[in-house]
């Protein structure tokens, strides 16, 4: 499996990384092969040297090749989608080879700059949901993949201001609050400002770091880690499943779903088999993160090979599935085709007709 992978990635590194730029430097008349080649020693050399300096806990190193690695992957993504469809566009259209260059660069350039200014933004989206065995309405906050470590204090403190005015009971985040072995309490030190329950369950990256991280970030804070869990408020049970547990594993812990309460599951990843088992149990709402949405295109068709539910809502039998696009970004602040998300959730007391 490990000897697939690394091909798979060598592949993948090629195909994304080498050809474009060599293709670039084709279209200008250079077919000399290094350019093709350096790109891809540059991306895998970036990521190799992380690893050494993140495990000599050098900081300040770490961080700049790490960014450099994620920059480099991500903008190879994007020139290799803006040359597949300007090198189609050019052989339909029997355009010139400089004329194609300048159509790949300069598109490469926007594209890159709108994912930019569109990675600053953090949208508020309302999710209006007809609820059960509840008796008010209950307003609170979901936000997920908030990746503290790739994104800043300033960032946190961005959230936390615009979750503020919403007037929410309390907020869930459904794991990747953390993605970087030298975050501490300081950089999610904001939250301490919200005075509401916040409730947390661990994703992937809470477990690529330290065992214990993620306690040792939030161990002074108001942030309630409910992996494995059953939370009770008012006529509301919030469950969280830990990124290692099950749906299936995680209830029979909790003594499973009272059927007389609203049931709220927290599962970072949005799998179809878990998705379904939380429905077949009788949860009412499961609230999710991880795709990203693909946070850039074409990331999101890569994302849809994995995940049916990549964002948005979804309805699984009598349970509603919300899949939020991230609240944060891995790696650089850019995004196409998706947002910065917080989900501003209202549960009513009686039918209504969802609305987004």
């Amino acid at each position: 499996m490990n000897i697939l992978r690394i091909v798979i990635m060598v592949i993948a590194t090629v195909v994304f990384f080498g050809l474009p730029t060599w293709n670039l430097a084709r279209l200008r008349g250079n077919k000399h092969i290094l350019w093709g080649v350096v790109p891809i020693i540059l991306l895998i050399s970036s990521f190799a040297f992380s690893q050494i300096f993140e495990s000599s806990q050098m900081v300040v190193l770490y961080m700049v090749v790490k960014q450099l690695a994620y920059y480099i992957l991500i903008i190879g993504m994007m020139l290799f989608a803006v040359s597949v469809f300007w090198m189609l566009f050019g052989h339909a259209f029997r355009l010139k080879n400089k004329t194609i260059f300048w159509l790949i660069v300069i598109s490469t350039l926007v594209y890159i700059s709108v994912g930019m200014i569109n990675g600053q933004r953090i949208v508020v989206k309302d999710l209006t949901l007809p609820a059960e065995n509840i008796s008010r309405q209950y307003d609170f906050v979901h936000i997920t993949d908030l990746h503290s470590g790739s994104t800043d204090r300033a960032h946190a403190q961005r959230v936390v201001n615009k979750i503020k005015p919403l007037g929410a009971e309390f907020v869930v985040i459904t794991g990747d609050f953390i993605d970087e072995f030298y975050v501490s309490e300081y950089d999610i030190e904001p939250f301490n400002s919200l005075d509401i329950p916040i409730f947390l369950i661990t994703g992937n990256h809470e477990y690529y770091l330290d065992e214990g991280k993620i306690n040792e970030v939030i161990q002074n804070t108001d942030i309630l880690l409910i992996d494995g869990m059953k939370i009770g408020f008012e006529e509301l049970d919030i469950i969280g499943v830990s990124e290692l547990a099950t749906v299936d594993y995680t209830l029979e812990g909790v003594g499973g779903i009272d059927e007389n309460r609203y049931s709220i599951i927290l599962d970072h990843q949005p799998k179809t088999d878990e998705a379904h088992r939380a429905a077949e149990n009788g949860a009412e709402l499961m609230l999710s993160g991880h795709t990203h949405k693909g946070q850039v295109w074409p990331m999101n068709w890569l994302v849809r090979l994995q995940f049916m539910y990549i964002s948005g809502l979804y309805e699984i039998g009598d349970m509603f599935l919300y899949v939020n696009q991230g609240t944060g970004t891995l790696g650089p602040k850019i995004r196409v085709n998706s947002v910065n998300e917080i989900t501003h959730i209202h549960l009513e007391p009686k039918q209504l007709d969802v609305r987004l």
